[in-house]
């Protein structure tokens, strides 16, 4: 999805669960995920899994929820 749409549902605390999907790569730039967002949102980390291409799926929640 939109990271755009992303921060707006995170600052408006609407997401119930947000997962990510991290790739071992490095890369000169790109979108940033975070980047604008004037509050913290604390979140849980619920779930991580690593496949054998070394891609992370994490999985967070709320902290309050």
């Amino acid at each position: 999805g939109s990271p755009t749409l992303v921060r707006s549902l995170l600052a408006a605390r609407v997401l119930d669960e947000l997962t990510l999907l991290q790739h071992p790569i490095v890369v000169g730039s790109g979108v940033r995920l975070f980047d604008g967002m004037t509050t913290q949102v604390p979140l849980t980390l619920r779930d991580a899994q690593t496949f054998s291409t070394g891609v992370q799926k994490l999985t967070y929640a709320p902290a309050d929820a």
